[in-house]
């Protein structure tokens, strides 16, 4: 009975398939090819970011290439004899990487790092514009970076008091790329010039919190040299 009933099973799936035969090899045709552009897209991927990468990488070079009067024969060292002609040539690699590969995340740190020279340069306002564009973007870790770029142009152009309300934001609100003592030591290196005294409890209160890493002996060090 078994043997029978198995047998009509396959008989019908063998009428089902002469009947629409068609249909089954299109359907089969279709799932082939959506596993065809699906497998592409991915290596192209794939290939994008490693490209990306490998750009932003060459970039970063450029950017922590030394600055040097009197370069030694050394093949294929990268150096400058000015800071302003090592960040040029670093920006426009900054820009390259972020306009090609704007949509990964090696374009969209390209462009923070793009804003980071500009500032070196002394372009503040260009720099401001990019640290506020990119401090409002859905990447969190990149929009608090933003924010302490931001920050420093506020500090640079004498705008400490709104300086002084990013870092608060920073310490309200820590990311990985921005703990909070990171955004607490800038605030206390802010009030160096403007309140001495708040610097001072700031250094102790990251000290009392931090000992033994590398925050806390910044602040040990930052202590003595300021008077208590």
């Amino acid at each position: 009975m078994k043997q029978d009933e198995f047998s009509a099973r396959l008989g019908g799936m063998m009428d089902f398939y002469s009947t629409h035969k068609q249909r089954v090899a299109l359907a089969a045709m279709v799932g082939v090819g959506a596993l065809a552009v699906g497998l592409g897209l991915y290596f192209y991927i794939r290939s994008q970011q490693n490209r990306a990468a490998a750009a932003f990488a060459t970039a970063l070079n450029s950017y922590h290439a030394p600055v040097l009067t009197s370069p030694p024969d050394i093949p294929n060292l990268e150096s400058y004899k000015t800071s302003n002609e090592k960040n040029e040539k670093a920006l426009a690699a900054f820009n390259s990487v972020a306009q090609e590969y704007s949509s990964y995340a090696a374009g969209r740190l390209a462009r923070y790092y793009a804003a980071i020279c500009q500032r070196e340069l002394g372009k503040y306002a260009e720099a401001e514009q990019e640290f506020q564009a990119l401090s409002r973007s859905g990447d969190e870790k990149l929009a608090s970076l933003a924010k302490v770029g931001l920050a420093s142009i506020y500090e640079i152009t004498d705008r400490s008091a709104e300086a002084e309300k990013v870092y608060k934001e920073l310490e309200e609100n820590p990311t990985e790329a921005v703990p909070a003592v990171t955004a607490r030591i800038a605030r206390a290196n802010l009030y160096l010039q403007t309140d001495p005294a708040q610097a001072v409890s700031l250094y102790q209160q990251v000290l009392e919190e931090n000992r033994g890493t590398p925050a806390g002996d910044y602040a040990e060090m930052m202590l003595a040299q300021l008077p208590q």
